[in-house]
Formats: C-alpha cells, sequence, structure tokens
C-alpha cells in the first residue's frame, strides 16, 4: 500500500484540471480572500499547497512577490499555465513537502493557503511550518 503522500499526489495529478476548470467560479471568494488578508504592495507571499496556483496568482497582482509551493507535478504545470495566461512575472513555482517548507524562518510576510488543510496528515506540523517562514505581523492567525 503505499504512503498519503502517495495517494496526494495520483489524486491530485488526475484533478489537476478540474481544479484549474473550476477556479472562475471562485472569483468572489479569492477577491474575498485578498481583502481579508490585507496584502499590499511590499509583501512577500507564501502560498502553501498552491495547487493550480489560483490563489498565488492573484495575490501577485498585489503583492511584490509570491511563491507557490506544492507536492504535485501536475498541478504546478497548471499553475505555470496560469501564471502565464495572467501576466504576473512575480511568482515563483517550487515542488515541495510542506511539513518540511524549504525556506528559512522568517522568510515571508504572509503566508496563505485555500482547500488544503484537510488533506494534510498532521495539519498542525503545517501551520506551525507556515509560521516559522513567516514574520509578524503576518504569522498572526485570524
Amino acid at each position: 500500500m503505499g504512503s498519503h503522500r502517495d495517494a496526494i499526489v495520483d489524486q491530485f495529478t488526475k484533478q489537476a484540471w478540474l481544479f484549474q476548470a473550476t477556479h472562475r467560479s471562485a472569483e468572489s471568494a479569492i477577491e474575498h480572500a485578498i481583502r481579508v488578508s490585507g496584502v499590499g504592495a511590499d509583501d512577500i507571499v507564501l502560498d502553501v499547497a498552491c495547487g493550480p496556483g489560483v490563489l498565488t496568482c492573484v495575490f501577485a497582482r498585489v503583492a511584490a512577490h509570491v511563491t507557490g509551493i506544492d507536492i504535485t507535478p501536475t498541478m504546478l504545470e497548471h499553475a505555470r499555465a496560469l501564471q502565464a495566461s495572467s501576466g504576473v512575472t512575480n511568482i515563483d513555482w517550487q515542488m515541495g513537502d510542506v511539513y518540511h517548507l524549504p525556506f528559512e524562518d522568517g522568510r515571508f510576510s504572509m503566508a496563505i493557503t485555500r482547500y488544503s488543510f484537510h488533506h494534510f496528515e498532521r495539519p498542525r506540523d503545517v501551520l506551525k511550518e507556515m509560521v516559522r517562514v513567516c514574520r509578524p505581523p503576518g504569522c498572526d492567525l485570524m
């Protein structure tokens, strides 16, 4: 039997096109996330488990820079395609494990995620990593 990680990669590889195809139906929720987050032109944002980059690309319209990290290569392919069609250039994509984020402490001014925590085996560990790589006040929990 495969690991939880293998199951996540397998399922999200199969579903990547669906996430990409349905992102327009969530635009009002995403715009609300922008307003609630208080993201600004000086922010350096990390989008954890970014999937096809929907939230990442919208935050990049406002923030100085956004990094999207996901464990599924196909999701990151879709994210790069969305970035290209969105015309935003201030994004980096990284494949990686959200339980051990490959960034130094305090690198980001804000860490975000959307529709991801219910997929994590250890959500508390992911949250701790998000807080670790984020400097105050962006690491404040709402």
